[in-house]
């Protein structure tokens, strides 16, 4: 299973012009606000997705982009954790530059999402661009072969997490170049589905759906998941401990079958 995280994406009337494969996979619509008042945000929705705790009521506030030391505690029990303890294979596929590396890592706070900070403290490495098993996180020069590339290498693993924050990027600074964007994700998945994979996508926060505006938004942020599921979450929290069960499910089966 890839689990294709899209920073910045929520449902909105501009996706049928934007982003139509969105939903033509029928979203499930997931409540991003977190029942706090002001503008969801990055760093609590991020670690809500990846914890099933609502990081937004036990700070008090939303918080973004970078999740703070307050939030740590949270992302040591993360899906990672739980993965490596379950024993499954996980993969954190984003490539990192070394650079990039050292400057977010170097201060005395992370300046890293909350996916790279729960992997970090899994024990999972960042991999740096090149590596045989890390995928760019986006501006692919051929991207519907970058998702065929993904496909293939999670067929190797029981999860591959993969963060896409080249929307939420341009929403805030170049929205009028938007539309490259959403077709570049479109054809990454469009590539990832017809080589055969299953997706999970969702996202923390609305954002790129009213390019009209750099600002974040409290739509619901959608769900797509390609596989069977006998129920579905209804917000941010229950995404953790769904994908769980999927997962076991997955798993389960796949051992019964070797």
């Amino acid at each position: 299973m890839l689990f294709l995280f899209v920073d910045g994406l929520g449902l909105g009337e501009a996706l049928e012009d934007l982003f139509p494969l969105l939903l033509e996979l029928s979203p499930r619509a997931l409540d991003a606000t977190l029942g706090v008042e002001g503008l969801p945000q990055s760093g609590t929705g991020q670690t809500t997705l990846l914890t099933g705790v609502n990081a937004a009521r036990f700070l008090g506030h939303h918080q973004g982009p970078f999740p703070g030391p307050r939030l740590k505690p949270l992302l040591q029990q993360s899906l990672y954790a739980w993965a490596r303890a379950t024993g499954l294979r996980v993969l954190h596929a984003n490539a990192y530059r070394p650079e990039y590396l050292e400057r977010a890592t170097r201060g005395r706070r992370l300046l890293l999402s909350a996916f790279a900070q729960a992997a970090l403290l899994a024990d999972l490495p960042l991999l740096p661009l090149g590596h045989p098993q890390a995928l760019s996180p986006g501006f692919w020069e051929d991207p519907y072969g970058a998702g065929a590339q993904a496909a293939a290498l999670a067929r190797g693993f029981d999860l591959v997490v993969l963060e896409y924050w080249a929307l939420d990027l341009y929403a805030h600074r170049f929205p009028e170049a938007l539309p490259e964007r959403f077709r570049e994700l479109s054809l990454f998945v469009k590539g990832f589905l017809e080589a055969g994979g299953t997706l999970l996508l969702t996202s923390d926060h609305g954002n790129a759906e009213e390019p009209w505006h750099p600002k974040h938004t409290r739509n619901p942020v959608p769900l797509v998941y390609t596989g069977e599921s006998p129920s579905w979450p209804e917000d941010l929290t229950g995404v953790l401990p769904w994908l769980q069960v999927i997962i076991a499910s997955k798993v389960g089966k796949s051992d019964r079958n070797t």
